[in-house]
């Protein structure tokens, strides 16, 4: 939900700090959600997200 009011703020041109505060809504609860399905489907969250951040690295440096 926070994404489609990010993408309704921007269509409808609001002020710049009520975009960046729908665009720190959306980061929290994406990050609230990434954390949440981690626990939910019993993966070490820590060790989640260094896999996570090693995949992209790995991606976006070419190796």
């Amino acid at each position: 939900m926070s994404w489609i009011a990010l993408i309704t703020g921007v269509l409808m041109q609001v002020d710049t700090g009520i975009r960046i505060a729908l665009a720190t809504a959306a980061a929290v609860t994406t990050e609230g959600t990434f954390w949440l399905a981690a626990l939910l489907l019993g993966v070490s969250v820590y060790q989640a997200r260094r896999q996570l951040w090693a995949t992209l690295k790995r991606r976006f440096a070419g190796k």
